[in-house]
């Protein structure tokens, strides 16, 4: 796999589950590769949205560096939604990545200086994790309670604005009952045309499942404004060379790191 197709392909691949165990990382010209500089440029890519020096090491193009920050964005969004039990509509989806877009620019991360191995490198990522979303299911069975009082009392309300009030009684006869004396009279009058009563118009239910979703993406939008960082921890990178001077990453390893940026568990 050339580098190019590497970074485009490596976060979307952990969507699914593949068969690719490592990926092959290709540096023409380089006697002896800046991997640091290398790593951090593909971090910075997937999480900050910055694409410079990601551009300017791989020759990239300006779409193809912004894809690696979109992957990266659907697959924590998507671990956000199996994590929690979340199904949201596409609309609420598209709300859902510019959260943890904005989550993700705020991640904090550094890049240790390589070391040449037998094999080939090793470095290592601190990282300090994101902890805003982890550990909130009780917070979001709060918010799924409420949803669900808050639509049950929407909709009985609805309900009976619908109702058609009630029809008065007979103009032919006065408060006792008795027939009144000038009906006679009326009856060479044409009758007045009845109107055809309209139906009425459905009434709209709310839908407490979508509510929910609304109460938890506004949660998220409100954690991301106070993002909370846990003690810096470091991912180890063994990063394998071939006898033709390739780079081999595991994508396991990248996968871990996406892990400990964004701490996602319920």
């Amino acid at each position: 796999m050339n580098l190019k197709k590497r970074f485009l392909l490596l976060v979307s691949a952990l969507l699914v589950a593949s068969s690719f165990s490592a990926c092959t990382l290709p540096l023409p010209g380089f006697d002896d590769y800046d991997v640091s500089s290398y790593v951090k440029a593909f971090l910075d890519s997937s999480y900050l949205q910055k694409d410079e020096d990601f551009i300017a090491i791989t020759a990239s193009t300006r779409e193809g560096a912004r894809q690696n920050n979109a992957d990266t964005i659907e697959n924590a969004s998507v671990v956000f939604c199996n994590t929690y039990g979340i199904s949201p509509s596409e609309e609420q989806m598209t709300k859902l990545r510019q959260v943890m877009q904005s989550v993700y620019r705020q991640a904090k991360y550094t890049v240790k200086e390589e070391r040449r191995t037998e094999e080939g490198y090793y470095l290592e990522v601190e990282i300090s994790p994101i902890t805003n979303f982890n550990g909130r299911s009780a917070d979001l069975e709060k918010l799924k309670t409420e949803a669900e009082a808050e639509a049950a009392a929407a909709n009985r309300e609805a309900e009976e604005s619908s109702k058609e009030p009630e029809e008065e009684g007979d103009d032919e006869y006065d408060e006792y009952g008795e027939y009144d004396e000038y009906d006679e009279y009326d009856e060479e009058e044409e009758p007045e045309p009845i109107a055809t009563p309209m139906p009425a118009a459905p009434v709209k239910q709310v839908d407490p499942k979508e509510l929910f979703v609304d109460k938890v993406i506004a949660f998220c939008e409100k954690e991301a404004g106070a993002i909370s960082y846990n003690t810096p921890v470091s991912i180890s990178l063994d990063i394998l060379q071939t006898a033709e001077g390739e780079l081999q990453i595991d994508m396991n390893q990248i996968n871990t790191i996406d892990r400990t940026v964004l701490y996602l568990n319920a």
